[in-house]
């Protein structure tokens, strides 16, 4: 039987820009690799999508987030798994950037190494957006009453304001905030793990 706290902290996940990304967003890629356990940065150079995927099984990653940019900021978060042989990339969520602010930015430091990745949805509002988070990053749902440990990271999701259909995702880690703080849009689920493709 497999023990799933084992194998979450086997997990993987890739984490890369599309081509010829900006200085902002590679600072934003590093600031997502350090908040996400078994966050591996990768950098995109020439590679392909089946490129990537071909990595991601060799890297033993589950997990591709490939980080898009408009006018030379984050713009968009597309998360995709590896599935067949030879392997695919395949979209299982994406998420709309609405801004972000580094760490350097908002005066916050890099958390030490994440053991465990909670979420901890702040509203109903945003159970879909945790939802989507949870499934994107290896997350776990943060149980009332449960205390993380020391190394472990907790993501607060809330609305920004109320029927803005915009979420603030801000990082908590021993009780200080740590990395980026992100704003997004409604996620878009696109082919749910375990569903196959339309037409495959």
């Amino acid at each position: 039987m497999i023990d799933p706290d084992a194998a979450l902290a086997r997990s993987r996940v890739i984490v890369t820009t599309s081509r010829a990304p900006s200085p902002r967003t590679r600072s934003f890629v590093k600031d997502l690799v350090s908040v996400t356990p078994g966050g591996l940065k990768v950098n995109r150079g020439h590679l392909t999508l089946d490129e990537l995927a071909v990595l991601a099984v060799e890297q033993g990653a589950d997990r591709v987030v490939i980080v898009g940019e408009r006018r030379g900021n984050p713009s968009i978060i597309r998360v995709y798994t590896p599935r067949g042989r030879p392997p695919r990339l395949v979209n299982i969520v994406t998420f709309i950037v609405k801004g972000v602010g580094l760490s350097r930015e908002v005066g916050r430091p890099q958390p030490s190494t994440p053991q465990t990745l909670y979420v901890d949805p702040q509203h109903e509002s945003v159970y879909d957006f945790s939802d989507a988070f949870i499934t994107a990053f290896h997350a776990r749902l943060l149980v009332s009453g449960r205390k993380p440990g020391g190394r472990d990271i907790i993501a607060r999701i809330r609305p920004l304001n109320a029927d803005s259909g915009i979420a603030l995702i801000e990082y908590e880690q021993g009780g200080r905030l740590v990395g980026p703080r992100i704003k997004v849009a409604r996620p878009l689920r696109m082919v749910k793990e375990g569903e196959r493709e339309s037409g495959s």
